[in-house]
């Protein structure tokens, strides 16, 4: 088996280095022909990324910064995240102080991916790689205490997936956001 090469990821024109990571990872694109059979299985999530609503047409850019993790540099297509580093409450919402931490808007993996051990990283699956990507690029900048995202309380699946990779519930608890059900605040500090 072959070692994934470092890609370099731009995130705000910033360029950073990302070694040894068990994934390949790149910019997605408004043309990207994976994006209209992408399917995590969560309805809302595949409508986001299919939709092509981060990208900005007339900025020409991702907005939130949205990334493809694959297999390879020309491989299959394992996942998305939009994300975007942002001053967000800490250490709780409504803490009445702000700190620096980089924001999951939205996350999918492939179903074909889900659950699946990513050979370039025995005994983790392809979700986990693709969050130890993001944690990664959360380290590496500078004053980021940590990673932050909504979730929704009706997807158990995700939130119990959070928790066992280093995420905590917000003790607020749950937040009435729109008309679906109520997000579950969750952060991971570093």
């Amino acid at each position: 088996m072959t070692e994934p090469r470092a890609f370099p990821i731009y995130v705000a024109s910033v360029e950073i280095p990302v070694s040894n990571h068990p994934l390949y990872t790149r910019f997605a694109l408004p043309d990207d022909p994976d994006l209209d059979t992408f399917a995590s299985g969560v309805r809302e999530v595949d409508a986001y990324f299919r939709s092509r609503q981060w990208f900005n047409v007339e900025k020409d850019r991702a907005a939130p910064p949205t990334y493809q993790f694959l297999t390879a540099p020309d491989g299959e297509v394992v996942g998305y995240a939009a994300v975007a580093f942002r001053n967000c409450d800490h250490p709780h919402d409504g803490a009445g102080t702000r700190s620096r931490y980089l924001m999951v808007y939205v996350a999918g993996v492939h179903s074909r991916f889900q659950g699946v051990e990513n050979p370039n990283a025995p005994g983790e699956s392809y979700a986990v790689s693709i969050f130890r990507v993001l944690e990664d690029f959360a380290r590496k900048k500078q004053g980021c205490v940590g990673l932050t995202l909504w979730v929704r309380t009706d997807n158990p699946r995700a939130v119990a997936f959070y928790r066992k990779i280093g995420f905590e519930a917000d003790p607020a608890g749950p937040v009435q956001r729109d008309a679906g059900a109520p997000h579950l605040t969750m952060r991971k500090l570093l």
